[in-house]
C-alpha cells in the first residue's frame, strides 16, 4: 500500500509578526506526530529561522509580499518548504560547514548571529535551496524516529 502523504500550503505576508501564524502551524502539525517536544521546538526555531531570513533578506523587509509555506506529513516524515519571490539567496550560505554545535548557541542571538542557516541544517535531516522562474524554495526535512 502506497504511503499517503498530508498536505497543507499557508501563505502570509512578508510581516514579522506573522511569522507567529507559521510557527504555531507547524507545533500543530507536529504534536500529531511521533516527534519529542525538543524535536517540536527545534523545527518551531528552523521555520521561523528561515521565514524571518525570507522577510529580512530576500524581501528587504518590505512588507506586503508573499511568503508560500508548504508543509508536507507522512508516516515517515515532515517535509517543509518556505518560498518567496524576492531576491536569491547565494549558494555560499547554504553550503557554510555546521560544524559548530547549534544546540548549545543562545537562540537570543540567532537573528544577529548569521547563523541561522547552520542551525538549521545541523536540527533537519536533510536541507535544500532551489531557485527557478524566479520563484526561491528552502526546503527542509525531519524523518520520525
Amino acid at each position: 500500500m502506497k504511503k499517503r502523504t498530508q498536505c497543507i500550503r499557508l501563505f502570509i505576508d512578508s510581516q514579522l509578526e506573522d511569522i507567529v501564524l507559521v510557527a504555531m502551524a507547524v507545533r500543530g502539525i507536529c504534536a500529531i506526530t511521533e516527534f519529542s517536544v525538543d524535536e517540536v521546538n527545534r523545527m518551531e526555531l528552523c521555520i521561523v529561522e528561515i521565514t524571518n531570513n525570507v522577510i529580512e533578506h530576500a524581501y528587504s523587509n518590505e512588507v506586503g509580499k508573499t511568503i508560500e509555506i508548504l508543509i508536507n506529513l507522512s508516516s515517515d516524515m515532515i517535509e517543509i518548504v518556505v518560498s518567496d519571490w524576492g531576491t536569491k539567496m547565494e549558494k555560499k550560505h547554504l553550503d557554510n560547514d555546521p560544524a559548530q554545535d547549534a544546540m548549545s548557541m543562545d537562540i537570543d542571538a540567532l537573528s544577529s548571529s548569521g547563523r541561522g542557516i547552520n542551525i538549521v541544517k545541523k536540527i533537519m535531516d536533510d536541507v535544500n535551496y532551489v531557485s527557478s522562474d524566479g520563484k526561491n524554495s528552502f526546503y527542509m526535512s525531519k524523518h520520525l524516529n
